[in-house]
């Protein structure tokens, strides 16, 4: 009862706030979806799973139209053109503040939320756009393969064990594989790696965390509480031990917020939400890549071939040799994986991170000329993009080389302009990598919790959940049969 008074509490207040906010604009060209309770809105629906609203208004409204969220207008741009130019702008009449504000307050609970979002544009994105460059990826990449790699023979010498192959619980291997590999890469041996279990409370909870009512998100709360202290324990002992293992990257991160005035557990939390960003979209994109290709037998048999192939003819047949590659020498290598990788992420990427205009601007689109005034917020529907059939052929299928060079498509995945994701390499490369060497190790069946085949029986994803990338299903659990490759046959 209490909870249901403190929900309604922050209804009321919010409200209040908003009466004096500049977030509506009228504009009659422009359709407003309607709701019984005005400031209200579309919160609840949106709330409850925001792909099914979105799409929803969509076909009644078009591609462009508003919503209104717990008093905040947001303009929503579902066409090409419209999203295109918002990405194209360089003369930063956009920008990411309030997402970036809503992330670190959620994820990483930090307090001083203001001043930590202005360390991480001022002071933390100029070391990660160099160290997420394709310079920076040199050094980064081989050191997140050794780690990988490490983390597979793991799972090979478990395998080994079974002759006819062992059934493994395929997003926990995906999942911890990746979790493992990233944080041992950045952040050397010092790194507390028992926060996995509380990592995926948080990410899995996101949308909880973000809803701000402690009473649906105590779990997730308690899981970032824990991770944070062992976050702000793991800063104090790399601080005094001058960095043993850390990468150039983090090094410099974290000689950046010695440096500020935020506290100990906000230092903790604005790291924590750096590696969230690391962390959370990667792993669900491998998990999608390695579902789609497993689910079509055809197409798992054309990236083993490839890979093979690959091995052959540029690697001597050593894994090895790919581990010690830079990061530049592979970009260009397995272009039918990386086809695969852009469809995976055309067919899961669910919204990139709304914009705020910091200007009066206009936007060009494929409806006409939408005048946008300072302060207004837009959200890029990138998933009804890629999801019409007049931008991409059969969009609701995997097809796995539809992102071939030859065929000159492009998708929206990253967003663009200033904006753009600026760990897009470092999610392109974990997820490569990851698919190359467990196709060129092993040999795997997609089935389910009894061992039987589940080719043709994805279970759908959990809308409800998803943020950035679809979140896989959470009732349902997939697996794989393994089995260790015999690599002397494919020499």
């Amino acid at each position: 009862m209490y909870e249901l008074t403190a929900f309604w509490f922050i209804l009321v207040v919010g409200a209040a706030l908003s009466l004096r906010s500049r977030l509506f604009h009228a504009n009659g060209n422009i359709p407003t979806v309607p709701s019984m309770i005005p400031w209200v809105g579309g919160v609840l629906q949106f709330s409850k799973d925001s792909m099914m609203y979105l799409r929803q208004c969509r076909e009644r409204y078009g591609t462009v139209f508003r919503i209104v969220l717990a008093g905040r207008t947001i303009t929503v741009i579902a066409n090409a053109k419209g999203v295109n130019n918002i990405f194209r702008d360089r003369t930063k009449a956009y920008n990411t503040y309030i997402p970036q504000l809503r992330s670190v307050e959620a994820i990483g609970g930090v307090k001083q939320s203001k001043n930590a979002v202005r360390i991480i544009n001022e002071k933390l994105i100029p070391v990660v756009i160099q160290s997420f460059s394709r310079d920076g990826m040199d050094k980064l990449g081989p050191a997140f393969n050794n780690d990988l790699i490490r983390i597979l023979n793991s799972t090979a010498d478990e395998i080994r064990t079974s002759p006819d192959g062992k059934i493994i619980p395929l997003r926990p291997f995906i999942n911890e594989s990746i979790y493992h590999a990233i944080a041992a890469a950045a952040f050397g041996p010092l790194y507390p790696f028992d926060t996995y279990d509380d990592f995926e409370t948080c990410d899995s909870d996101f949308i909880l965390l973000i809803s701000r009512i402690p009473f649906f998100s105590r779990k997730a709360i308690q899981s970032r509480e824990q991770i944070i202290k062992a976050i702000a324990d793991y800063i104090k002992r790399a601080w005094s031990s001058q960095l043993e293992g850390v990468s150039p990257m983090i090094a410099e991160v974290l000689s950046v917020l010695r440096d500020t005035d935020l506290d100990e557990m906000d230092l903790a939390g604005t790291l924590f939400t750096f590696i969230w960003g690391m962390q959370a979209s990667t792993k669900r994109i491998t998990h999608w890549l390695m579902v789609f290709l497993l689910n079509n037998p055809e197409a798992a048999a054309r990236i083993r071939d490839e890979i093979d192939q690959e091995f052959r003819d540029h690697f001597d047949g050593d894994i090895g040799c790919l581990l010690a590659t830079p990061f530049t020498g592979l970009e260009k290598r397995f272009p039918l994986v990386d086809s695969a990788f852009k469809e995976t992420l055309r067919m899961t990427t669910v919204q990139v991170a709304m914009r705020q205009a910091t200007v009066d601007t206009e936007l060009v689109n494929e409806i006409g000329t939408l005048p946008v005034r300072k302060g207004d917020t837009l959200m890029p529907n990138i998933y009804a993009i890629h999801m019409n059939e007049e931008v991409y052929a059969d969009p609701k299928t995997f097809r796995v080389d539809r992102f071939l060079p030859e065929n000159r498509l492009t998708h929206w995945a990253f967003g663009g302009g200033a904006n753009m994701c600026k760990g897009r390499l470092l999610a392109a490369h974990v997820v490569k990598t990851f698919v190359v060497l467990c196709f060129r190790m092993f040999d795997m069946e997609l089935v389910d919790a009894s061992g039987k085949s589940a080719v043709g029986n994805i279970p759908p994803p959990d809308t409800r959940r998803s943020v950035s990338i679809l979140h896989p299903s959470s009732k349902t659990q997939l697996f794989i049969r393994a089995k260790l490759r015999d690599l002397k046959e494919v020499q």
